[in-house]
């Protein structure tokens, strides 16, 4: 699942979790699943952070050696 899918799946488990005639067995396991998705999403957002740090880095390293404005 994607981080939209997994974010799109809470922001509906807190809604729901919101009604007040959400039974406390089924308030449970709602925020059970819950507590699951935001594991998952920190997840993604921890190797997506990753990535991102990589290619900056590597970004970083190609204008340094490739551009020098004083060369002809």
């Amino acid at each position: 699942m994607d981080f939209e899918q997994l974010l799109k799946e809470l922001e509906g488990i807190v809604a729901k979790l919101d009604d007040p005639s959400c039974a406390l067995d089924e308030g449970i396991n709602l925020f059970n699943r819950g507590i699951e998705l935001s594991k998952q999403c920190l997840t993604v957002l921890k190797e997506s952070k990753g990535k991102v740090a990589l290619l900056k880095k590597e970004l970083d390293t190609l204008t340094r050696e490739e551009f020098n404005p004083l060369e002809d």
